[in-house]
């Protein structure tokens, strides 16, 4: 094959998987409602409790249940992750929680290492499982982040210059990891509606839909009533739902460097936007230093915070909710 074709199907088949991931990661929000469910029995053995014990937490509210037609509890297998690690539960059988089959594929004992292997062997159900045994085991979603998912997508992209299935590997590892973040989302108490609005995404030009859906996660782990705009976020738009929706908390990811002085104008604009409206702007991502060196000294943007982790971002987001909830 001639080079500039195979130049332009490489470019084409990257153009295809930049957007790609759009598609797939809205296709596995759909796919959540189809949770696998257990009984209180299952429920019961699996924590080591009695199955009237289970009924009782189900009575009082709890533990969330579904009803069958013929009136029998079911619990989603994500309420019962929730349960766990809201009470930091003990689990006796984690078979039943489909816990088993991940810990016989995690065989090291060490996150990092498992997520990087099945990850590059493209395991679904095992990256899902891996995630929820590491939340029920009392790790945060804001850890999880910055620790297994981060640590093991840098060690699978810097195979980019010695592997020519790299891409692939990448980009599939990319879309199992939002698949999973969005299966942990219902492992996560709702926000309630009277909770701090937070809004944001990744900048226009920044197509990388990871990093904003996890800031969206840590935040609604927050407690926060968060609404992700995804990547290729256009910031007029953002700063018209600045003005809209007066949420608390803008978020912004940036990812890619700034592309011109017009784009860093409309940046100080928002920040503008943001503290006329006294709403925090959080900004993180590879490249926030640049916005911090554009910004530096200027007295009007005492409401930029810039975040290097989704740890210290649920840090920040907690201080903020306190500081909320104290003016109340």
């Amino acid at each position: 094959m001639p080079g500039d074709v195979r130049l332009r199907t490489l470019t084409g088949f990257l153009f295809w998987l930049k957007f790609g991931i759009l598609v797939e990661s809205a296709k596995s929000i759909t796919s959540m409602t189809t949770s696998r469910t257990l009984s209180t029995s299952e429920f019961a053995r699996a924590l080591g409790l009695s199955e009237s014990s289970v009924r009782r937490l189900t009575d009082a509210g709890d533990l969330g249940v579904h009803r069958t037609r013929g009136g029998h509890r079911r619990i989603p297998v994500s309420e019962a992750i929730r349960y766990v690690r809201a009470t930091n539960a003990n689990l006796v059988e984690p078979d039943l929680l489909g816990m088993g089959r991940v810990l016989d594929q995690v065989k090291s004992g060490k996150p990092v290492e498992d997520m990087v292997r099945i990850l590059e062997e493209g395991h679904a159900t095992a990256v899902i499982g891996l995630m929820q045994w590491l939340i029920a085991s009392g790790m945060s979603i804001a850890e999880l982040c910055d620790g297994p998912i981060a640590l093991a997508l840098r060690h699978i992209g810097e195979r980019w210059p010695h592997d020519k299935r790299a891409i692939f590997i990448e980009h599939r590892a990319t879309i199992l990891c939002g698949r999973a973040l969005n299966q942990l989302r219902l492992s996560i108490g709702s926000p309630d509606d009277e909770a701090p609005k937070a809004i944001g995404g990744a900048m226009t030009g920044d197509m990388y839909f990871l990093p904003t859906l996890m800031a969206s996660l840590v935040l609604h782990d927050a407690r926060f009533n968060e609404t992700n705009l995804g990547p290729n976020t256009p910031l007029d738009v953002l700063a018209d739902a600045v003005v809209d929706e007066q949420p608390k908390l803008l978020w912004l990811s940036i990812s890619e460097p700034l592309r011109s002085n017009s784009q860093r104008a409309e940046l100080i604009k928002l920040a503008k936007v943001a503290e006329q409206n006294r709403t925090f702007f959080v900004v993180g991502g590879r490249h926030t230093d640049e916005l911090a060196s554009i910004t530096k000294g200027n007295d009007s943007q005492s409401n930029l915070i810039i975040c290097k982790s989704m740890v210290e971002l649920r840090e920040v987001a907690i201080r903020i909710a306190n500081s909320l909830a104290i003016e109340k």
